[in-house]
């Protein structure tokens, strides 16, 4: 048993190692690009871009999802998910082909037309993307999905970067998108061969766990993405700009950090979706564990973002550190609600999602135009910030609905990860009130380095003060004494002398 751990967490400690690169790389990309371009050339990408969003989203068939959560897949069910994805590629395509010059005309930008046909183009490579990759996630097996990630990110930043500096232009972050999506399509039929032919044979087995997942995508895309088409419309492309790349480094940190987790949910709910105990169970496990890296994460780039923004990207993306402040703290404080999802599709209850989102949508936007018309850039983050924590609420009182899970134990479950957060809060502020403000690079990371040791002392002194209670403490204190044996067994075979067979 111990071996089978030790191989999880091995596994686990690569993933999460090529997460934080994957991280890392996508984080410079943003950066070196804000540095070659303007606010203007991000927001004129992004009007595109979300469009393209929210088009893809509403016709999403969450085929992959259908497959993991299917009992036993057969050749001809990932032939119908390749034909479906294929054809609804051509749908999308056809819908921005047609819809560039509206957009063009909207918001007054000609650009727009050229910029819409090539993410038509991008749509039709993403949906030729072999879907027996999805075989990786029903083992549980990551690490190829995670060379996959890393290697599109590594495409999409060599080319966006270097058409950037060759040429300072916009059409750098849409050929660094294009190449992503090439790169991550041809890469899915080199790890896992497979030959696409054409079937319809079990679309309706798969539509019927797939139909509500795809309106529930689609009003999340509205929910999260129509607010950016807002702001251009309103405030103009510069802001816009500077809007969604806070946006985007906002959620890096915390959905990077998260994502290896938040990928094994799903097929593990699906597999103890029949014991509710033990789903209540996993849920409080996997929310304890999100909301204890989240926090710290997110709180913590929140922290340093002003100063971070200024000295890396430049003063004119002064609004942007403004968004990360106010919008990474709201990321954080969603881990408490990142299980439900995943539960709710292991349980096979995707009709509740689409039912959320729909609530989400109603209080989130009249509360967007009520701060946007009335405090600009300012009322609209405040407003995210409500609107983010009713939906924290709301999710959490689905959990309850779903696997009885108390309101009240789900935010105990966290008062350690929350004292610590607020400690290292406390401690950042006294640093930058003696005078330690995140001016250059080494104050940042003195910064960093004090909230680190703060937040992980203190979560240690309350977890022995508890008396060692099951949770993500005992863990990590597990896995690094397995390591530890494993280093010291290499390290006394490789000093064990060899013996002669001669006699």
């Amino acid at each position: 048993m111990e071996g089978v751990r030790g191989r999880l967490a091995i596994g686990s400690l690569w993933t999460a190692g090529i997460r934080v690169f994957i991280n890392l790389l996508g984080a410079a990309n943003t950066l070196v690009l804000a540095r070659l371009l303007t606010p203007s050339d991000f927001g004129l990408v992004a009007i595109a871009t979300i469009v393209f969003t929210i088009v893809n989203a509403f016709t999403e068939l969450s085929l992959a999802s259908a497959l993991i959560q299917h009992p036993d897949p057969k050749r001809k069910h990932f032939d119908t998910a390749w034909t479906l994805n294929v054809m609804r590629a051509l749908i999308v395509a056809a819908i921005l082909f047609c819809s560039a010059h509206v957009i063009a005309i909207v918001f007054g930008d000609k650009r727009l037309v050229l910029i819409t046909y090539a993410l038509a183009f991008t749509s039709l490579v993403t949906g030729m993307v072999n879907p027996k990759m999805v075989e990786f996630r029903r083992r549980l097996s990551f690490h190829q999905e995670m060379f996959v990630e890393l290697a599109n990110k590594l495409a999409g930043l060599i080319v966006a970067i270097t058409i950037a500096v060759l040429f300072r232009t916009y059409w750098a972050i849409v050929f660094g998108l294009l190449a992503a999506q090439l790169t991550g399509t041809l890469l899915s039929y080199l790890l896992i061969p497979y030959l696409p032919r054409f079937s319809l044979i079990h679309w309706r087995n798969l539509f019927s766990f797939s139909s509500w997942l795809a309106l529930s995508s689609g009003f999340n895309a509205i929910n999260y993405r129509a607010d950016q088409l807002i702001v251009g419309g309103v405030l103009g492309t510069s802001s816009l700009g500077q809007y969604t790349v806070g946006d985007n480094l906002a959620s890096l940190p915390v959905r990077e950090s998260t994502t290896p987790l938040s990928y094994v949910l799903f097929p593990a709910f699906s597999k103890a979706q029949d014991d509710k105990p033990r789903l209540r169970d996993m849920y409080y496990r996997a929310q304890r564990l999100l909301v204890a890296v989240a926090l710290p994460v997110g709180v913590g780039f929140a922290l340093v973002a002003e100063p971070l923004v200024h000295l890396v990207m430049g003063p004119e993306w002064s609004s942007a550190a403004l968004v990360i402040q106010i919008l990474s703290t709201i990321f954080a404080l969603h881990a408490f609600s990142m299980p439900l999802t995943p539960l709710a599709m292991g349980v096979a209850r995707t009709r509740m999602l689409f039912k959320r989102d729909v609530v989400n949508l109603l209080v989130r936007y009249p509360l967007i135009f009520a701060g946007l018309f009335s405090g600009g850039l300012l009322g609209l983050l405040l407003a995210r910030c409500v609107s983010g924590l009713f939906g924290v609420m709301l999710d959490m009182y689905l959990a309850r609905m779903l696997v009885q899970a108390s309101l009240i134990r789900q935010v105990r479950n966290s008062a350690r990860a929350l004292t610590a957060t607020l400690a290292m809060v406390l401690t950042v502020w006294g640093l930058e009130s003696l005078g330690v403000d995140g001016s250059n690079l080494l104050e940042i990371a003195c910064l960093v380095f004090a909230g680190a040791i703060t937040y992980f002392g203190i979560t240690a002194m309350l977890w022995l003060w508890s008396g060692r209670p099951a949770g993500p403490e005992q863990e990590a204190m597990e896995m690094f004494q397995f390591l530890q044996r494993r280093l010291q067994s290499r390290h006394v075979t490789a000093d064990k002398p060899e013996h002669s067979n001669s006699v």
